[in-house]
C-alpha cells in the first residue's frame, strides 16, 4: 500500500491514493449514425402504429354501441308500427258504428236547427180561440213563418211587443157587432206569442159583421224544448 504524506500548512480534504492498476471508466459510442437513425425510426414506427391500433379499436367499439342502439330504436319502431297496424284493424272492426255514430250526431244538429223554429201550433190556436170573447167565432186561420233572419213584411206599422217576429196570422170570423170584434182585437195582443193585431178589413152583413186581423207570430211561441245552440251530450 502507497502511503501519501500531505504537507503541513496545507488545507482541503485528503486525497486517497491512486490505483495504479485501477480500471479506467472509459465510454465510447462506436455505432455507426445510420444504426442509431434506424433505432428512433422504429421506436416512432411503433409508436404511431400503437396508436393506430388503439384508435382502430376505439372507433370499432363505438360502431358497434352504435349499431347496437340502431338495433334497439329500430326494434322500437317495428313494435310501434305493429301496435298502429293493430289498433287500425282494431278501428275497421267498429267503422260501422263510427259511421253511425257520426250520422247520428248530424241528424241530431239538423234536428235541433228544424226544431229551434217550431211553433206549437196547437196551443198557439188553442189560445187564439180561447181569446174570443161570446159573440166571436173564428172560421179559418192562415199562418206563415218568415224565412230565418229575414223580416216580417205584413205592414209598415211598428213591432209594439218587444219580441222578435218570426211569421204572421190572419185570422177570418164573424162577430155579432164592431165592439165585440174590437175586443177580439184587443184580447189577441194579449195572447203569448203574438203581437201587433191589425184588423184589416170589417164588412156588416146579415148575420154578423166578417172581420180580418192581421197579427204578427213573435218568438214567444217558438217551441223552447229544441234550442239550436244546444247540443247532444253523450
Amino acid at each position: 500500500m502507497t502511503t501519501t504524506l500531505i504537507p503541513q500548512g496545507s488545507s482541503g480534504p485528503a486525497v486517497p491514493a491512486q490505483d495504479p492498476f485501477r480500471t479506467l471508466p472509459l465510454a465510447a459510442d462506436l455505432l455507426p449514425p445510420e444504426v442509431m437513425t434506424a433505432r428512433r425510426n422504429r421506436r416512432a414506427r411503433t409508436i404511431v402504429l400503437s396508436s393506430l391500433a388503439v384508435f382502430t379499436l376505439l372507433l370499432a367499439g363505438w360502431y358497434v354501441i352504435v349499431g347496437q342502439q340502431t338495433a334497439a330504436v329500430e326494434q322500437q319502431l317495428a313494435e310501434a308500427e305493429d301496435e298502429v297496424r293493430t289498433w287500425t284493424r282494431k278501428q275497421k272492426e267498429f267503422s260501422e258504428l263510427v259511421t253511425t255514430r257520426g250520422q247520428e250526431e248530424m241528424i241530431n244538429a239538423q234536428l235541433s236547427a228544424l226544431l229551434a223554429r217550431d211553433v206549437r201550433w196547437s196551443r198557439l190556436l188553442s189560445s187564439i180561440r180561447a181569446a174570443a170573447p161570446s159573440g166571436v167565432r173564428i172560421t179559418s186561420v192562415a199562418s206563415g213563418l218568415s224565412a230565418e233572419g229575414s223580416a216580417v213584411s205584413k205592414s209598415a206599422l211598428p213591432n209594439t211587443s218587444g219580441k222578435k217576429l218570426i211569421g204572421e196570422l190572419s185570422i177570418v170570423g164573424v162577430g155579432s157587432g164592431k165592439q165585440v170584434v174590437a175586443d177580439y182585437v184587443s184580447a189577441l195582443s194579449k195572447v203569448s206569442g203574438l203581437g201587433n193585431p191589425l184588423l184589416n178589413d170589417a164588412t156588416e152583413e146579415e148575420g154578423g159583421v166578417n172581420f180580418t186581423v192581421q197579427v204578427d207570430i213573435t218568438d214567444a211561441a217558438l217551441d223552447s224544448r229544441y234550442p239550436a245552440d244546444v247540443k247532444k251530450e253523450n
